[in-house]
């Protein structure tokens, strides 16, 4: 059985124990059970580890973009303006779902620096991520909603602050709580593509900190029994 569902169960169970338990703490294993996978299945669709948590996170990236742009379309939000706004709220960890996605970008952004073939994942990542908010500011340049910049370097400024942002939150940094961060980031990014104002964040609850991210406790692990040495 090689369904494209039964890829998306083990994407789905990657996700989950990656940001419960980490890269390195992970099993295969583990997450083909999850699946209801075998292990042999697993590296038919991934040939390794790195592949898996690239593939994790892309998973994870559509889905949540899926959802922001249902929640986008329902509240009727098409303006550059409200579309940058809502790309600022899509980066932040507001939602347990949001804080999942951001503890597997930790796990690629750490290792990326040592393993090549991470780097070069990441970077298309980072392109796919950036995407819909430089397509919202050159929206709003073509119209004159925004002053004249260039969309791909104001995006890159937006990543930049935001991703700083974002780790002290995940840190629990008491200085930084995240109306605040968003408050600072919507100020900032209208600076930077020369909106006049201050930019329409959606009506929704965001929490003072970030919210836990809902995962359920991992199992104890055993122990293999020591066998005796002769003689002791």
């Amino acid at each position: 059985m090689t369904s494209p569902d039964t890829r998306t169960r083990i994407l789905d169970a990657a996700v989950e124990l990656i940001a419960r338990d980490g890269y390195d703490g992970v099993r295969l294993a583990e997450i083909a059970k999850r699946a209801g996978a075998s292990t042999a299945l697993l590296h038919y669709h991934f040939a390794n580890r790195p592949q898996l948590l690239a593939a994790a996170i892309t998973h994870s990236l559509d889905r949540e973009r899926a959802r922001a742009e249902r929640r986008a379309h329902d509240q009727e939000r098409s303006s550059p303006a409200e579309r940058v706004a809502d790309q600022i709220d899509f980066w932040l960890p507001i939602s347990p779902d949001d804080v999942r996605e951001w503890l597997l970008w930790s796990e690629l952004e750490g290792r990326a620096v040592r393993d090549t073939d991470l780097a070069a994942a990441l970077t298309g990542l980072y392109a796919r991520l950036r995407e819909p908010l430089v397509a919202a500011i050159a929206m709003g340049v073509s119209t004159g909603e925004f002053g004249p910049c260039d969309p791909e370097e104001a995006a890159a400024v937006a990543h930049a602050l935001l991703g700083g942002m974002t780790v002290r939150l995940l840190a629990r940094d008491p200085g930084l709580t995240l109306p605040a961060a968003r408050d600072l980031a919507g100020r900032q990014v209208a600076l930077t593509v020369g909106y006049a104002g201050r930019l329409p964040f959606a009506d929704r609850e965001v929490p003072t900190h970030v919210p836990d991210p809902g995962l359920e406790p991992a199992p104890p692990r055993r122990r293999a029994a020591r066998t005796p040495r002769p003689g002791a």
